[in-house]
């Protein structure tokens, strides 16, 4: 079992408008989607693919404030077939470990939240 992130391109963004949260999960996060489309108008977002293996199980967006640098992690998912088996836990130590080795970050990432998700 391989975990690993993959930019979002022409060739699998089908593949991640399909994934979704549980349904009781959904207030909690934007669809992908909505990432995406945000994503274009939003310089510094960068969409990319959880994958397990050759198949995308979760989404992930992160971007640089511009006015002070720090790096978010602004979306985080995993597909609800997917939940409950670790792959989020590993998925989000290789976000980190990705975000923090772009030569411009500081080490200090920060991770979107609702403060009304249990």
């Amino acid at each position: 079992m391989s975990i690993c992130l993959k930019n979002i391109t022409k060739d699998n963004w089908h593949e991640c408008i399909g994934l979704q949260v549980a349904p009781h999960q959904k207030s909690y996060i934007a669809s992908n989607v909505y990432s995406l489309a945000e994503s274009k108008f939003e310089p510094s977002f960068v969409p990319m693919g959880i994958y397990l293996d050759n198949r995308m199980i979760g989404f992930l967006m992160y971007g640089k404030d511009p006015e002070d640098g720090t790096y978010w992690i602004i979306r985080f998912m995993v597909d609800q077939t997917q939940q409950g088996n670790g792959y989020g836990k590993l998925a989000l130590a290789d976000s980190i470990d990705f975000i923090t080795a772009l030569p411009d970050c500081s080490q200090t990432i920060i991770l979107g939240v609702k403060e009304s998700n249990p």
